[in-house]
């Protein structure tokens, strides 16, 4: 297998990973990943990944820290969204990028890193517990616009 080099995103990755996530959720949303990669290179320019293979993106991870807000007393750490090519999924990748992710938070002095996961997607719930990651006790709530 050829080598994968894990790095910062940068804003030439946006149609990269807008193929990897039309792979996974069938809808081309390059404009979203563009503005996702600017927000995040503005945020903290090392706080998001990509794991490149000859090239081509093969897995992302976006990343943000937040301060004490909806109720959680200290700096969080969340994970905001993380794709892997199909093909790869069952190797380590997904695992290399959220342990990458949780040294460079508590290099950073997050203690706790959260994420939200919807019981459509229970392979990912799954293997987010497989990580470490626990269910917590927080609701989420919703209302339509319309």
């Amino acid at each position: 297998m050829e080598e994968v080099v894990i790095r910062p995103v940068s804003e030439h990755d946006a149609e990269g990973i807008a193929r990897l996530d039309q792979l996974l959720t069938k809808v081309w949303r390059a404009e979203h990943w563009e503005e996702r990669i600017a927000f995040a290179m503005r945020r903290d320019p090392e706080g998001s990944l990509v794991a490149d293979r000859n090239g081509r993106i093969v897995a992302y991870l976006f990343s943000d820290v937040r301060g004490q807000e909806y109720g959680f007393a200290e700096k969080t750490g969340w994970l905001e969204a993380l794709g892997v090519d199909p093909d790869l999924q069952k190797g380590s990748l997904g695992r290399r990028l959220i342990d990458q992710m949780m040294e460079r938070f508590r290099a950073t002095g997050v203690s706790t890193v959260r994420t939200l996961v919807s019981d459509q997607h229970s392979s990912m719930g799954s293997f987010l517990e497989k990580v470490g990651f626990q269910v917590e006790p927080i609701r989420v709530l919703s209302r339509s616009t319309v």
